[in-house]
């Protein structure tokens, strides 16, 4: 669950720059920035979509973006 909460703390802070509100992060930009590899991303990825606090917007999975819920959701712990 840490690497989850972790995982999803980076998606709001890369999506926090971004001048649209939700905007598409690609899970290589994901990676380099948590200096981990993408295969390590992928649980972490499929527990949050899973949650439904983010959503892939291609058929290929090379990227996510926050839900509704996702942006107003906070997990500190």
């Amino acid at each position: 669950m840490q690497t989850d909460n972790i995982v999803f703390r980076k998606i709001k802070e890369i999506s926090a720059r971004g001048m649209q509100p939700r905007p598409v992060v690609t899970i290589m930009q994901l990676a380099n920035e948590l200096s981990v590899t993408s295969a390590t991303l992928l649980p972490s990825l499929a527990k949050l979509k899973q949650l439904r606090l983010v959503n892939s917007n291609d058929s290929t999975n090379t990227s996510v973006r926050l839900t509704l819920l996702g942006s107003v959701v906070s997990r500190d712990k």
